[in-house]
């Protein structure tokens, strides 16, 4: 009589639960779709639903001057721009330099004079550029463009720059995958080359816009130092959330970089030009106060750094805060871990050094009650 084994009939029992390798495969395609479709969201949806907001310009002229530029900004793109009054020329060339304005218009009685400033936003300049023409147009007087913050000649529309968004976003957290895979044990190391990493792809990335694309033509270094704290900004962070949260954090964190930090940071654009409230939200992450530094060193000798700065350094303190966090909890876990087995050790010593009772003398007893009222017990006779 034929009998079947207990593994056979294991597996069987388990491959017919398991659904069809059909449906299995619809499984896998309807959620690669859903990623697809996530994917097509966050890089495409910035770009189509994205229009000015408030960009901050600037104006100096006469008062009744000063007035028809508004009433033209408003007539021709209402709430596109925010326009500041400047007492003067050089207030306004002064504001674009530092950038606290993306441009201005300088209004005389017989001229106008067009300020821009590309380094700050090629597609900014080219609205203002729009706008400029439409009021020479409409007001019969010529105009005179002259742009503070040119780009290179070898990049004149600034495209290099913007292509760079994604191998920056790539820098930070690339490597931290690449080392979680291969480094882990020793979150020592992984640190010191998140920190290396972010170095050689800072000087890396530049090296290529300034060599290859033609992107960038001065302040080699200063744009280097930049995209190396904005990589260690982001490094640090998706590292933190991988030793904390293990390959959940890990995950979680690269996504959130390469679909809400890239598309949010403003470099192929501007911030003012994303839907109303994100742009300000990527500003405040690490890809886009990074693609503020980078415009701000390549252009305007680090002018209008501070802030992304200010918040590339906050992200690498909670990075590291979150990385120290992990540590504490991972070696408290080990020295718990540890007493609990030392415990267990002891224990068993103790166990196997106590003398095991013998019952070997069987010998009966007897009592014997003497005339004092004692009671002694004295060994039976064999």
């Amino acid at each position: 009589m034929a009998t079947m084994s207990p593994t056979r009939s294991t597996q069987d029992a388990s491959s017919a639960h398991e659904p069809p390798e059909a449906l299995r495969a619809i499984g896998v395609l309807v959620a690669l779709a859903a990623v697809l479709a996530l994917i097509a969201i966050a890089f495409a949806l910035p770009a189509a639903k994205s229009k000015p907001h408030d960009v901050p310009i600037g104006a100096v002229g006469p008062p009744a001057a000063s007035g028809q530029v508004t009433d033209m900004l408003e007539h021709s793109a209402p709430g596109a721009f925010a326009l500041t009054i400047y007492p003067n020329e050089a207030a306004l060339r002064g504001a674009i330099r530092n950038r606290d304005v993306y441009g201005g218009v300088v209004v005389q009685p017989e001229s106008r004079t067009l300020l821009t400033a590309t380094g700050a936003s090629p597609t900014v300049a080219q609205l203002l550029t729009q706008f400029g023409n439409g009021m020479a147009q409409q007001t019969g007087v010529p105009l005179h463009t002259e742009d503070l913050a040119p780009p290179p000649s070898g990049d004149p529309r600034g495209t290099g720059l913007a292509a760079a968004a994604l191998p920056i976003t790539l820098a930070g957290f690339l490597p931290v995958v690449a080392l979680t895979l291969v480094v882990r044990r020793d979150v020592r190391i992984r640190i010191a080359a998140t920190a290396a990493f972010s170095a050689l792809a800072g000087v890396t990335i530049t090296a290529v816009m300034r060599y290859v694309l033609g992107s960038i033509d001065q302040n080699f270094w200063a744009v280097a130092g930049g995209l190396t704290l904005g990589a260690l900004a982001a490094g640090l962070l998706i590292l933190g959330l991988s030793e904390l949260f293990g390959r959940v954090g890990l995950v979680c964190g690269a996504l959130l970089a390469l679909l809400v930090g890239n598309p949010l940071s403003g470099l192929t654009s501007a911030p003012e030009l994303l839907p109303s409230g994100w742009g300000t939200l990527g500003q405040f992450l690490p890809q886009g106060a990074n693609a503020s530094l980078l415009r701000s060193t390549a252009f305007f000798d680090g002018a209008g750094a501070s802030t992304a700065i200010a918040v590339l350094t906050c992200w690498a303190v909670v990075g590291s805060l979150i990385i120290v966090i992990a540590m504490q909890r991972r070696a408290f876990r080990t020295s718990r871990s540890s007493a609990i087995s030392s415990l267990q050790t002891d224990h068993l010593e103790r166990l196997e050094t106590q003398p095991v009772p013998t019952f070997r003398d069987r010998t009966p007893w007897r009592e014997a009650r003497p005339t004092g009222g004692t009671i002694t017990r004295d060994r039976l006779p064999g």
